[in-house]
């Protein structure tokens, strides 16, 4: 099992990396919502249904560091272009857990091969994540704008706000998300194996029912 050695300073690491990754002086979180473009470009850009979306960096907007420009290809040609804008946080979407990841990753007492492998891994499974997120996102933005004529069947508009409140809009369920990814990717076969024979040991053995004497 892990010494107490060992976890006070797998603590101290996750709380130092962790906050050395939120601070603004470090400003990955702008390189960050960058590459969240990009890869959000790449995928989003030809829109379903013969939609159009657009992802970029802005730095006049506070928290709002991305700019969300929705509308539909057909719009895009020519000099009449018109759709609508919104602005996003990709901290909240996106970096906060990725971080969070990070940190827990780089604290969890294993060799460095198989944190880097963990480290890479886990990093593209959360940014799948994140952009699975940014697109439920994107459709509950569609059905906000009826003129586009997008996305706006009453069942349909239904089912997307649902996904949109329960799945997109909340934290939480990012870094719950991130915590099983990192229990798969970190924890060996030989850890596992330790930690359920832990807890099989720390459940209350199951009483055999007593036997009834049905005999007169």
């Amino acid at each position: 099992m892990i010494s107490t050695k060992k976890l006070i300073v797998s603590v101290l690491t996750f709380i130092l990396v962790y906050t050395a990754l939120l601070l603004p002086q470090v400003n990955i979180s702008k390189h960050y919502a960058e590459l969240f473009c990009t890869v959000g470009n790449f995928l989003f850009e030809d829109f379903p249904r013969g939609g159009f979306v657009n992802l970029k960096t802005q730095d006049d907007k506070g928290v709002n560091d991305i700019a969300l420009f929705i509308s539909k290809a057909e719009w895009m040609e020519g000099t009449k272009i018109k759709g609508v804008t919104a602005n996003k946080a990709s901290d909240r979407i996106g970096y906060l857990i990725t971080a969070f990841f990070v940190a827990l990753t780089l604290a969890t007492p294993v060799s460095w091969k198989r944190k880097s492998i963990a480290l890479v891994l886990g990093f593209i499974i959360v940014t799948a994540f994140v952009m699975l997120k940014m697109y439920i996102i994107i459709l509950n933005s569609y059905t906000l704008v009826d003129w586009f004529g997008l996305y706006q069947d009453a069942s349909e508009k239904e089912t997307i706000q649902f996904w949109y409140s329960h799945f997109a809009a909340p934290a939480t369920y990012g870094y719950s998300f991130v915590i099983i990814v990192w229990l798969a990717l970190s924890i060996e076969k030989k850890e596992w194996k330790k930690m359920n024979d832990m807890i099989t040991k720390m459940l209350p053995e199951k009483q055999m029912p007593a036997s009834s004497d049905n005999s007169k």
